[in-house]
């Protein structure tokens, strides 16, 4: 990855070549979104507001007409380019002024509350669309059924269909988490690509030193407290996003656990393996208790004692 870094670096056509290429391929492989998110936290992060903003809307323009080209309809792929590359110039802006990563995420937390508040703002109560969609898809899906096709399809098709409606109500959480989880993702790739390039090992002390500090711990669970005893779906929503940070949390306290223990990176491609099927909430929660365990300065006082 450090040739890509390097080749980003090499000036503004290459950092416009690559966050544009990338741009369009995401809707092919969406994790290309990362990497084109990514081109601009790194150009913000070494050369500033303006340059990065510049490759924005350079990069924007180019892949609005590779889009228009080639599927006749640039305006989906530009309005998610939007949405990931802003986010992102401002976290870059943040970081590269702050120099922590934990005082970024702090921020993003705002990010992410004014994200659910725009959409129900501008969407509404988001169930009635969403069911809508749903029946949709289930009319078609029962057009396209086959006489030869058993009658236990049939009920894993409703059992879906029910569980998707269950999770309708939490349907901007959702977004907002997911679209928070890939700006993250080519915020910190952008970042590593610096370390790369400019500051060789920083990368990983940073990370794993993540912190988000106590006061947003405690913000969190009340939230969540009141979101159970209100049963308010707005606040369950803000929530889910806010969740999302202790998740990144418990993730760099597992990578700082395993170095410190030296433990082979083997366990942290398993770990990575089973995260969102099964570890996800436990990461979390691992995260928000960190906040007064203290679980590095724990294995570093007993290592220490060896």
């Amino acid at each position: 990855m450090q040739w890509l870094a390097a080749f980003i670096m090499r000036g503004r056509s290459a950092a416009v070549l690559v966050a544009a290429a990338s741009g369009v391929l995401f809707w092919l492989f969406p994790p290309f979104l990362i990497v084109a998110g990514a081109v601009i936290a790194l150009i913000t992060l070494r050369r500033g507001a303006v340059e990065g903003a510049l490759v924005i809307v350079l990069g924007g323009l180019a892949a609005a007409v590779y889009a228009w080209l080639a599927l006749r309809t640039p305006l989906p792929i530009l309005r998610v380019l939007l949405l990931c590359w802003i986010p992102v110039w401002l976290l870059a802006l943040v970081l590269r002024n702050t120099i922590s990563i934990s005082r970024t995420l702090q921020v993003s937390a705002f990010l992410g509350v004014f994200g659910v508040v725009s959409l129900y703002l501008s969407l509404g109560d988001p169930l009635p669309w969403w069911e809508h969609i749903l029946e949709q898809f289930h009319q078609k899906l029962i057009s396209g059924m086959v006489p030869q096709q058993t009658p236990d399809y049939y009920v894993a098709l409703e059992q879906l269909i029910g569980l998707l409606k269950e999770w309708a109500p939490y349907l901007i959480g959702q977004l907002v988490s997911v679209s928070l989880l890939f700006i993250f993702a080519a915020l910190l790739l952008g970042r590593w690509w610096q370390a790369l390039l400019f500051n060789k090992g920083g990368f990983r002390t940073e990370f794993q030193e993540l912190r988000l500090g106590r006061p947003l711990a405690i913000c969190t669970i009340a939230l969540f407290g009141s979101a159970v005893v209100s049963a308010w779906i707005p606040l369950s929503n803000i929530v889910l996003v806010l969740g999302i940070l202790y998740t990144v949390q418990g993730i760099a306290l597992v990578h700082s656990m395993l170095f410190k223990l030296r433990i082979s990176n083997t366990w942290l491609i398993l770990f990575y393996l089973l995260l969102i099927p099964i570890l996800s909430q436990f990461v979390m929660v691992l995260g928000l208790a960190d906040a007064w365990a203290d679980f590095r300065n724990l294995i570093q006082k007993r290592l220490d004692k060896r």
